[in-house]
């Protein structure tokens, strides 16, 4: 792959001058409360009109296993930030900045990159020394303090007081009015217009903030026209989430005043697009439309309406089942993402951070992104597979928790808004939920007896990442023994008349020591493939192959090699760390692997070619 890469560059840099292709600018819009089924997209029998992000999936890569880190709305934001799961954290954003102090967000991230940072909208994850702010200083931990160079937006939902503008660090106007409580007849005292009485700023209408933060982020988006600079805006909608209040516009494009409000997000996302194509920044921009968690839509609210807003989900809001988690998730990026792709790759909003750090060219640390997979790959059209494990939730008692189409939740009902919340196990009865999504993606039957060795696997992985405080790899670790041990020892994996065992493989016990000069091309190549992203569970056989072994201290990294499956796995003290092919490498290193071994005939009578 190297050598092909070197010559790719000689000639970009002839074609390009000195400079590279510029990175691309990345637009991020997050829906609030917005259902898996409210897009025609993602569910054909849709009632709403939503010909914008349908235009995004027809022009980009719809994802159809995409999730949320939690089913409410402060810690998936605080996932997303920084790619950290947010039952790791404390949530208390009324009190506190809930992003820790020099935590790496994916803002902070591309700014060291050279990117101009924006946020539009709902920030809803605290501000220091809260709740009692002094309204004329400036207000500590938000979104001005975690990346971004501009900000303009509100302090949390549209129904939580106190209600005001927030330009960069200051409020436009203190809350110094009061508003009184709004409900809906006719719906739930959570659906509708509803918001709570309590402090509201001068110039504040809720009416009006929708049009608001869309106008900001049509301005802000004029005025990168031109700019040298590529630039990251995240766009935090107040919608569809309560109160609905669709201007006069939108009202009755539906039959119900949700439709409504999610018709008048779409505008949002078509008013976007446009500024995009006017200023002709749309070509290098990858744009991307998700939502934070499923809707507060009851199966009433389906049968009076006729519009599921979950399909074909269980749940909603607040649940650990999958309607609140499952999201929508599209992605465009013209000239690498294929247009009209659809993708099953399980990915998650906390791997922004990974995913768009890879773009900009910018390696995570071991301290940053811990729970932050990158899916570039997948979207340039290079693997179908993404993550493989997944966490979603804020409380440990009703995670959602999946490995590859099973889904376990460690007890019992929705842990949400639907009904029971809570269940008391039965004697002799299952103590949580175990479903098989591959052939239940409604989560109707409930295997956990049936299935226990899933059940345990399932509980130790919770243990193990709980222990560890993150489930991607430690790849700076991994990176620093490749470098860094002083010899390399190679074992035959699979060799004849040896009870000496790797992990399940029998490998010959004793080994050869590789050092010098001899090792450097070798673990040049191991390098630029130690990519944790590509792991999965090994299926290959090793043989015939070898067992690469790289020590320091008390850490000892293991590369496993199979020229049959034409795969290597890489390993962190036995554990997986990546797994992927080495077609492209494959005649390097089966050179280097002969020069190891060249009085093995097994070795020595590998084809060059398959």
């Amino acid at each position: 792959m190297h050598r092909f890469l070197f010559a790719f560059l000689f000639v970009a840099q002839v074609a390009w001058g000195v400079n590279p292709p510029p990175k691309p600018n990345i637009v991020v819009i997050l829906a609030d409360d917005m259902g898996y089924g409210d897009a025609r997209c993602y569910n054909a029998k849709s009632k709403n009109p939503t010909p914008h992000i349908d235009r995004l999936a027809r022009e980009g890569m719809r994802f159809t296993d995409a999730h949320s880190p939690a089913s409410v709305c402060v810690p998936t934001r605080y996932g997303l930030l920084t790619g950290r799961y947010p039952h790791r954290a404390n949530l208390n954003w009324r009190r506190q900045s809930v992003i820790e102090k020099g935590r790496t967000t994916v803002a902070s991230a591309l700014r060291e990159r050279g990117y101009a940072t924006a946020m539009v909208g709902k920030w809803h994850l605290g501000f220091d020394d809260g709740p009692n702010y002094d309204y004329s200083k400036p207000l500590v931990g938000g979104p001005s303090d975690h990346g971004f160079d501009f900000y303009f937006g509100m302090p949390h939902s549209l129904d939580i007081v106190p209600y005001y503008y927030i330009s960069g660090r200051k409020a436009v106007l203190a809350p110094t009015g009061s508003i009184g409580p709004r409900n809906t007849e006719g719906w739930s005292k959570i659906q509708g217009e509803f918001w709570r009485g309590g402090p509201i700023s001068p110039d504040f209408k809720h009416v009006e903030v929708l049009p608001r933060f869309t106008a900001e982020s049509v301005d802000y988006i004029r005025s990168r026209r031109g700019k040298q600079k590529p630039f990251f805006l995240y766009v935090a909608l107040p919608a569809p989430h309560t109160p609905w209040l669709p201007t006069k516009k939108f009202q009755g494009r539906t039959n119900n005043m949700y439709g409504d409000f999610v018709a008048m997000v779409d505008d949002t996302v078509g008013q976007i697009l446009a500024a995009l194509d006017a200023t002709k920044l749309a070509k290098n921009t990858l744009i991307l439309f998700t939502s934070d968690n499923g809707p507060v839509w009851y199966d009433t609210d389906t049968k009076r309406f006729g519009h599921n807003a979950t399909t074909p989900l269980r749940g909603m809001k607040g649940d650990a089942f999958e309607a609140g988690h499952r999201m929508p998730f599209i992605v465009r990026w013209p000239g690498t993402v294929k247009a009209g792709a659809v993708s099953e790759a399980m990915v998650c909003q906390t791997d922004l951070l990974a995913t768009f750090s890879a773009i900009a060219g910018r390696p995570l640390t071991d301290a940053e992104g811990e729970d932050s997979e990158n899916f570039l790959p997948v979207l340039k059209g290079q693997r179908e597979f993404a993550r493989r494990w997944l966490i979603t939730g804020a409380r440990p008692s009703h995670l959602g928790v999946r490995n590859r189409f099973w889904k376990y939740i460690p007890s019992l009902g929705s842990g949400g808004f639907s009904a029971p919340r809570k269940e008391a196990p039965k004697p002799g009865g299952p103590k949580g939920q175990l479903y098989n999504l591959d052939g239940d993606l409604e989560e109707k039957e409930n295997l956990w007896l049936k299935q226990p060795a899933e059940v345990e696997e399932f509980t130790k992985h919770i243990e193990l990442q709980k222990t560890a405080q993150r489930t991607r790899p430690p790849m700076e670790l991994v990176r620093q023994l490749l470098k860094q041990s002083p010899r390399i020892t190679t074992h035959r994996l699979n060799a004849e008349e040896s009870d000496h065992k790797f992990l399940y493989h029998t490998i010959s016990r004793d080994g050869r020591t590789l050092q010098g000069k001899a090792t450097s091309r070798l673990r040049n190549l191991l390098l630029a493939d130690a990519d944790s992203t590509t792991r999965h569970e090994e299926k290959l056989h090793f043989d015939p192959g070898i067992l690469l072994r790289f020590r320091v201290a008390k850490h000892e990294a293991q590369v496993a090699i199979c020229f049959i499956c034409n795969h290597w796995a890489l390993y962190l003290d036995g554990e997986t760390v990546s797994y992927t092919s080495l077609k492209e490498e494959r005649a390097e290193v089966l050179a280097a692997v002969k020069a190891m071994f060249p009085k093995d005939k097994i070795i020595q009578g590998i084809p060059e070619k398959l």
